[in-house]
């Protein structure tokens, strides 16, 4: 996937952002950044999984967004005291971009199509962190979230019904803002429905139509 820099930029910008990024890549389960932390610049994911979360007052981890390959990290940050609300941690193996902040504000303000397509991106984000899905059923926020890991990471290459990379189960608790049991429960009554097929840590999607109706 390419990201918004290849997208929405030209050559020119494109060329003095590769002269200026800073690349590098962390091992499975390292922080990209963790929350408090002065915000320095954006990242961009070359290559790899991450997720994006917060630890609640509770001490329960919160996930707010799956990221994968083109996506851009850090941008909750930016603005008031310009610290990161949230942490980024990777799934895997990952390779990232980092843009200074002096880069990205420069390519920002001369930028018209990269900078309103960034707008667009912050709107589409807010709505659907605004978006409330604790009245749904567990059944239904996991359909959910089983279309939304299939959508950010993506098919196995050779079978388009199994999910590529499958999150834990701790963590489809967790960005369904249930119990660790009650994803299990759920993911053995769509197992039992033939909408899916969770074997292990693996799942694949049977039945697309039946998910996406119950992922209303």
């Amino acid at each position: 996937m390419d990201s918004f820099l290849k997208q929405y930029c030209s050559k020119e910008w494109i060329d003095f952002i590769e002269f200026h990024k800073s690349v590098y890549t962390l091992q499975k389960d390292n922080l990209v950044f963790k929350e408090g932390d002065d915000v320095k610049g954006l990242f961009i994911i070359n290559k790899g999984k991450v997720k994006v979360f917060s630890n609640e007052s509770t001490g329960k981890e919160k996930i707010f967004r799956l990221a994968g390959e083109g996506e851009i990290l850090g941008h909750r940050g930016f603005g008031g005291d310009w610290v990161y609300p949230v942490s980024a941690k990777t799934y895997e193996e990952t390779t990232l971009s980092f843009i200074p902040l002096n880069i990205f504000n420069l390519l920002a303000k001369t930028n018209i199509e990269f900078t309103y397509q960034l707008m667009m991106f912050f709107a589409e984000e807010l709505r659907n962190s605004e978006t409330k899905i604790n009245h749904l059923q567990v059944k239904n926020r996991v359909a959910r979230a089983i279309l939304y890991n299939y959508t950010i990471f993506g098919a196995d290459k050779k079978d388009p019904q199994l999910l590529s990379f499958t999150i834990p189960r701790k963590d489809y608790a967790s960005l369904t803002n249930t119990t660790y049991e009650s994803i299990i429960r759920a993911l053995k009554e769509l197992n039992d429905e033939k909408i899916i097929r969770s074997s292990g840590k693996n799942i694949k999607i049977l039945d697309f139509n039946a998910l996406e109706s119950l992922a209303i």
